[in-house]
């Protein structure tokens, strides 16, 4: 028996294994969303442009449904909207149905996939110009997997799924996280490896260490260091990022990133710098400037973005 038949094995088990045979003790269901728009100036190599665009605006519903045996059904069903060109209207995120008790939690569906839920909070420009996934693979939202993620123990946690997007092509992610604090102040650290999980028709073999260190009470170091390679021998290479963020005060914070990979284009050099204010709680105004070059000058660009984002959520009973 193969690792990976024996992974899903263990998944399925875990999965339909469990009987809820208890009354209904909390029943919790949500809707949620953000809408996050900026005015973008791109310098690229065919010229120069504004446009206002939408950096992954979303809304989904999420909730759980908890038994008098601590055994809980959990749920999320998340689309990505743009508000701005409505092309397309939707695009699906994470979306599953799973069950959550002492065991930890196990569900099924379309997730993020250890290894890029391993970035943490390294990544200040996630979803706009200066994402990560612009120079190192990784980055997946995979589909029809089954993930089991362990209870939290001394900050510890352990994630494992299966990727069966077609019956011959089928991979695994696994990571192992901790959340602590280190001088009183959060603290992650990651470490994830990938086998043959499907990315823009290859499958890659990867390794991530990853985390956020804080320097201080107002500054978080972030780092990324990560190795991956393809089944056919195409790609392999090495990259990292590395990130600093710095409170200036309760609502403002200074970021600054910088990235260096030939993985998904040859001498990929990813640098951003920006300024978040948080006006309320839901609600931020930022402005970002992202430069990306690479051996090939064609795919050069610089973008310069003031957006402001603003999160909701309601309960729907």
């Amino acid at each position: 028996m193969t690792k990976l038949n024996s992974i899903k094995i263990i998944l399925f088990a875990l999965f339909f294994g469990l009987v809820i045979n208890s009354t209904e003790a909390i029943a919790k269901s949500s809707i949620y969303g953000r809408l996050d728009i900026a005015l973008s100036s791109e310098d690229t190599s065919s010229g120069s442009y504004t446009d206002v665009k939408s950096h992954a605006s979303r809304v989904g519903v999420k909730g759980s449904q908890t038994f008098d045996n601590g055994l809980a059904a959990i749920y999320k069903y998340e689309y990505q909207t743009d508000p701005i060109d409505g092309d397309p209207t939707f695009k699906q995120r994470n979306s599953y149905v799973g069950l959550k008790g002492a065991f930890g939690k196990v569900f099924m569906g379309m997730h993020d996939t250890p290894t890029k839920k391993a970035q943490g909070k390294v990544d200040l420009f996630n979803d706009t110009a200066g994402d990560i996934k612009n120079i190192i693979w990784g980055e997946n939202r995979s589909k029809k997997v089954i993930q089991w993620s362990s209870p939290k123990a001394n900050g510890f946690t352990v994630n494992v799924m299966a990727i069966m997007e077609k019956a011959d092509e089928e991979g695994f992610s696994v990571s192992a996280e901790w959340k602590g604090k280190i001088a009183g102040n959060k603290a992650f650290f990651a470490l994830a490896f990938d086998s043959e999980v499907p990315q823009k028709g290859y499958f890659f073999d990867t390794t991530r260490f990853a985390g956020t260190i804080p320097l201080g009470k107002p500054v978080t170091l972030g780092f990324i260091w990560q190795e991956s390679e393809d089944t056919t021998g195409k790609y392999d290479d090495d990259g990292y990022v590395v990130s600093l963020k710095m409170k200036m005060s309760k609502k403002a914070a200074f970021k600054v990133m910088y990235g260096e990979s030939d993985m998904v284009k040859a001498g990929g050099e990813l640098t951003g710098i920006g300024f978040d204010y948080k006006v309320a709680k839901p609600l931020k105004l930022y402005l970002n400037y992202v430069d990306k070059s690479f051996a090939d000058s064609s795919k050069e660009s610089e973008h310069i973005m003031a957006g402001i984002q603003y999160k909701f959520s309601f309960d729907m009973f």
